[in-house]
Order: structure tokens, then sequence, then C-alpha cells
């Protein structure tokens, strides 16, 4: 049995202290996409700064999402458990098994989440009790999968944790955007990084902020679940970013209509951005389209339904044109070249949507030729060559051939960096000339904090 696609489920392990309060450590795929998922769920050192005394209760691994999906995750999930512990009781060294297991998986999946469920029910002489519960919401398609584990199969500390996971609902809020799970904190990290330009009403008076990137934030309560970009009704004419949608929205010239043309927005903007990160320089537009039908049926299957549309306004050749050249406007932002449209709005939205790359990537992978960056550095780290190199420029003549070998070894050390790609060197921009110009294709939570464009000027 194999667990379904993972796109469109929230995966959390929360890490709980309880004491006179409770405190949430909670760590989920939205935030923590990569290995780093790994680390911080294995580690409470968060909750332990924060309290002197606690009491340890045990991880609660969550998986919220449609409901029938949650169902066919809920079969997997129990059929794999069973199976695990049948396998723990004739192996003595399925410990080493399931951190090698955990070791190969690039990034936080559902195959991640079990992984680590049955490392923390497995101790050196026995094996914890299995244990789990399912939370539904009224008269809607989520479902929330919760899964724990007790010493004693006699005792079930349900009515205890029944307690935790309602403060986890009520401080998260899940719900479905399409066929996509999102909490709270997941919309607000949108803002991050977002500079305020403006605060300007809507044609209905109401006052909102005008954020970097086109997006409007209403002032009012809960003003996350109002935050939009800006559009028409916010100034009374039609904006950049409606243009942009209308010429990118796949109902026009590929009669595919979206139900949430908002979230498949997002979705197909780090689409767009993994495809700019290729090496291929020309990209066969034969390739392309084959390839965006395919991501189409995922979208559609995986996080936003969709409607087949036999009326088309424009031609698909027309619109596949439109595509590839937004792709070659990207890929150029990438080498340097000034775009404060389309290339830009990716970037920004990539700063909290990167977690959506890994899958992206993945998809990518299987359904093309296309020779996807993997995350893993071009050249390894000779230090001996480094060192020696370094040395020996004190010793060039000029300060122009000492700044061109420099920047050299600099490209040298980047390359030795997974999942950071040069993609320009010494280019004359709108940004001026700038040394080296790259892109981040890693999955690694530490590098991306860099972004998803890296200027780099040597010293």
């Amino acid at each position: 049995m194999k667990f379904p696609d993972s796109a469109g489920i929230l995966l959390t392990v929360s890490g709980l202290i309880k004491d006179e309060e409770i405190i949430i450590q909670s760590i989920d795929n939205y935030h923590y996409p990569f290995k780093d998922f790994i680390k911080n769920s294995q580690t409470n050192n968060l909750v332990r700064n924060k309290v002197d005394e606690v009491t340890n209760v045990p991880k609660i691994y969550i998986i919220a999402g449609h409901k029938d999906k949650i169902s066919r995750i809920k079969n997997v999930w129990n059929e794999k458990t069973r199976q695990a512990i049948n396998r723990i009781l004739r192996q003595k060294n399925i410990l080493k098994i399931i951190e090698q297991e955990i070791q190969k998986i690039e990034y936080c999946s559902l195959e991640m989440m079990h992984w680590l469920y049955l490392y923390d029910i497995i101790e050196n002489d026995h094996i914890k009790y299995p244990r789990g519960m399912t939370y539904g919401t009224e008269g809607g398609d989520l479902e929330v999968l919760v899964f724990y584990w007790t010493n004693n199969p006699k005792y079930d500390s349900k009515e205890e944790l029944n307690h935790t996971i309602l403060f986890w609902l009520e401080r998260e809020r899940p719900f479905l955007k399409g066929m996509q799970c999102v909490i709270y904190s997941f919309i607000l990290r949108n803002m991050v990084g977002r500079k305020v330009l403006a605060t300007i009403p809507d044609v209905y008076g109401n006052w909102g902020m005008l954020l970097e990137g086109g997006v409007f934030l209403p002032l009012a309560d809960d003003f996350e679940s109002g935050m939009s970009k800006i559009n028409s009704t916010h100034v009374g004419k039609w904006t950049v970013g409606e243009i942009e949608e209308i010429a990118l929205n796949p109902t026009y010239g590929f009669g595919v209509y979206f139900d949430n043309i908002e979230l498949f927005s997002e979705w197909f903007y780090v689409f767009l951005y993994a495809m700019a990160t290729i090496d291929d320089k020309e990209l066969d537009p034969m390739n392309v389209r084959l390839l965006y039908g395919k991501f189409l049926e995922y979208i559609g299957k995986n996080i936003c339904p969709y409607e087949v549309i036999k009326q088309k306004i424009i031609e698909e050749e027309e619109a596949l044109e439109v595509l590839v050249l937004t792709l070659c406007s990207i890929r150029e932002y990438l080498k340097g070249e000034e775009d404060t449209g389309i290339s830009k709005n990716i970037l920004l939205m990539m700063r909290s949507r990167n977690a959506y790359l890994p899958i992206v990537t993945q998809f990518i992978r299987k359904n093309s030729n296309l020779v996807v960056p993997i995350p893993q550095p071009s050249i390894p780290l000779d230090y001996n060559y480094w060192k020696e190199n370094l040395y020996q420029l004190a010793s060039v003549p000029t300060a122009y051939e000492k700044g061109v070998e420099f920047e050299e070894l600099v490209q040298y050390f980047i390359r030795t960096i997974p999942g950071i790609k040069i993609t320009g060197i010494r280019e004359k921009r709108g940004r001026a000339e700038v040394d080296i110009y790259c892109c981040n294709v890693s999955f690694d939570a530490l590098l991306w904090k860099l972004g998803a464009l890296i200027l780099i000027e040597c010293k």
C-alpha cells in the first residue's frame, strides 16, 4: 500500500508540554517543508526554554485535509503501522532501518511523517501502543486525523489530548481552500517581508493596507481572511495583476476553469519558478504544453477542482506563447534583467510558498525529461584547492586581475553549495553591474532564508 500524494495535506507534529498551562510547539510542513521538519519535530528545545518545570506529554501527529483523501491516508497509515510492528517483532535492528529511511527522504511528506511516528513508538525494550482518532467539521469536508500512543494498552489518554487538539484547532483554524488544507499562521506568513506602500479604501469605503507585491490587507476583524491581490474594486480601474491573471488563466486558452483561480495561481507561480531554474536554454513549446496539461490535471486532482470548458476565447497556440514568454521573463529576472511585473510577484510569493517547491519539483521530474536542478553541490569542495588559490591572490599584480580571480574563486565556492545555482556573472542590467546572480532551488531551510533570488558582490 502506498500513501496518496502529499499535496494539499497539512502535516503537523505537535510537541506538547503540560503543567498548569498547555504549551504547544507545532511543527508543520508549511513552515518546515524540508528536512528541518525532522530536526524540529525531534526536539522540544523551543518549548523547554520558555518553561522551567514541565511535564512531557506524548507528541501528536496531525494530518488534515479533504475527507476523501484522509480516509485513504488512514487506511494506509494503519496498515503500514501494523506491518511495521510485525516486522519489529522479528528484527532487532529496526531502529537503524527507520533512521536510514528517514534520511533518504528529501522533504516533508506522509512517508516522512509515518517513519517519524514509528521511530517515536519504538523503545529499546518495548513498543508503545499506537492510537488514533478523527475530528470532523460540522457540515464540511475537512477532516483532522490524529495519531499518538500510550505506554499501556489498557490506558488511553484520549480525553487529555482532546483538550489539546481543540486548543490547536482554535488557534490554527484549519479550513479547506479548494481541496487544500490551509491554516491561520500560513496565511499570515504571506505578509512577512512585504513593505506597506499605502493605506487606501476600496470602492465600498473599507480601508486597508497596500502591501508590496500588490496585496490588499483589509483593516477589519479577521482581516487575513479578506486578504487579496489589489484589483479594480480597490482602485476603480484594471490592475496589472488582473491583466496578468487573465493572460495566464487556463480557462481562456486551454478550456480549464478552476473554482478558485487565486489558489491555482499560488501553485502555478511556484511551477513557473521551478521551470525557470531548469538548465535547458530553450524549452520546446510542445514539451511545455504537455507538461502544463499534466500540471493542470495534477492541481485539479489534489488542490483545486476544475471544469472543462468547450468554448475558448483565444487560441491555444496564443495562450502557449504567453506562457513561454512569461517563463522567459522569469529566467531573465533571475539573470538580472529588471522587471517590476510578474517575475517580481513570483519571487515575493516564493517567500512563503517555497513550501510547495519540493512537491512541484518532484512533479516535474516524474512527468518530463527536463533536467530539474537537484539540491546537490555541482562540485565537491576541495579545501586545499580553496586555501591555496586564496593565498595566491596576494601575489596578483593588479587590482583588476585580483578581482577577476577572486570572483572565479567565489564562483567555485558557490558551486559547492547544494541548491544554489549561478544564473549570471558580471551582468550589466537594470540593477547596474552585479558580480554574481544566483537562484535558489535548495531544500535547505537555512539557505532559503536568503530568498529566491540572490545577488552577490565580491570584495
